[in-house]
């Protein structure tokens, strides 16, 4: 089964996540992709850098991911432009459409909502207290999900108006909108503004990646040895899920310990995109 993956940042971003951890996000949202299904084959595309996707391009595909980014759906900049124009585009195919954060705001955006920053702040590290809406505890998207979980987040912006033919399908105190589904155009999107797909390696380098601004704007950390402390203890918990006392020093537990459970919202569009795809050949 062929998934793009289109990668939200821009090169230079793309760089230093490389730098960080060996990967950029496209090439780590692909990896979780195939090791959920090993039969799943990834193409990473970067539309942020130029137009080189088109409709003929994507017919060959069973979905299209977008992934997160640095960038802000409200920027008038040829990089947030481009995503949004391509996010139509994506919509018109009627291909399988999901998206994580910065995935889920330009789909939002291209189908006609509005994106601002969140006056509350930034979810950095997690979204504590996911709660399902009711259509959400229906939602194929969440199969597998308690009603209340927490997950994997970094995001200062949020949806402030849904587009029409919207749903939305898990919200917490930070932001109304955690989860949705759009329909517009012959396409069905399917959107988290968490990062299922992220390891607690994954937020290890998110939190070394924001560190001066957590640090010196934000007050998250007091001190630049206490936030790498913090990432070290996450990458120690990454590798020996076992350390409680880790777990319960920084109060994870088992939907941010267990990929499986972490990474739920995924695993349920790769089986939406097999059976969209197998409805298509009969």
């Amino acid at each position: 089964m062929e998934i793009l993956v289109l990668e939200g940042n821009i090169a230079e971003v793309r760089e230093h996540n490389r730098r960080l951890t060996g990967r950029t996000p496209g090439e780590a949202y692909a990896d979780v992709l195939q090791k959920l299904d090993p039969l799943v084959r990834c193409e990473i595309l970067c539309p942020a850098d130029r137009d080189d996707v088109g409709l003929d391009h994507l017919a060959r595909y069973r979905g299209v991911v977008i992934t997160g980014s640095a960038l802000n759906a409200y920027q008038d900049i040829p990089p947030v432009q481009r995503q949004v124009k391509l996010a139509l585009q994506i919509f018109e195919s009627g291909l399988p459409f999901f998206g994580s954060c910065w995935g889920l705001q330009v789909a939002v955006v291209a189908a006609g909502g509005e994106v601002i920053r969140n006056e509350r702040g930034r979810e950095v590290g997690y979204s504590r207290a996911v709660q399902l809406t009711e259509a959400g505890r229906g939602h194929p998207m969440h199969v597998g999900r308690p009603q209340v979980f927490d997950t994997p987040a970094v995001h200062s912006d949020h949806v402030s108006r849904l587009p029409e033919n919207a749903v939305v399908t898990a919200f917490n105190e930070v932001s109304e909108v955690q989860a949705l589904e759009i329909r517009h155009g012959n396409g069905v999107f399917w959107g988290v503004q968490y990062h299922p797909e992220f390891s607690l390696r994954d937020i290890a380098a998110t939190l070394r990646r924001y560190g001066p601004r957590l640090i010196k704007e934000e007050g998250s950390f007091q001190t630049v040895d206490e936030l790498e402390t913090y990432a070290r203890n996450l990458e120690i918990l990454e590798d020996m899920p076992d350390r409680k006392d880790i777990a319960w020093q920084y109060a994870l537990g088992a939907d941010l310990l267990d990929p499986s459970r972490r990474q739920v919202e995924i695993r349920n569009w790769l089986d939406h995109c097999r059976r969209e795809a197998l409805r298509n050949a009969a």
